[in-house]
């Protein structure tokens, strides 16, 4: 399942380096070793990253609490300052 998925993201890379979406496939391209970890890694809905942690927490505001953008963004700082600065609030 992951080398078709390979596979086809390397045709959507493909299709936007002929399209001249030279960003785009810049960032799929840097983005393709970690793209399927939490697959290979068996995380069942887990992540890896800070950031995707950040992203679950900010998403659970934004769309269960129906919170404002203000609101999302003074979690995410609180979060990354609580994650890379030892900060706790």
């Amino acid at each position: 399942m992951i080398e078709s998925k390979r596979k086809r993201l390397d045709v959507v890379i493909q299709y936007c380096v002929s399209k001249e979406y030279i960003h785009t496939a810049s960032y799929l391209e840097n983005a393709k070793p970690d793209l399927f970890t939490a697959i290979e890694k068996r995380l069942n809905g887990k992540t890896t990253s800070k950031v995707e942690r950040i992203m679950r927490t900010v998403n659970l505001r934004m769309y269960v609490s129906k919170g404002s953008i203000a609101g999302a963004l003074n979690v995410t700082k609180v979060r990354l300052a609580y994650y890379y600065n030892g900060f706790d609030a």
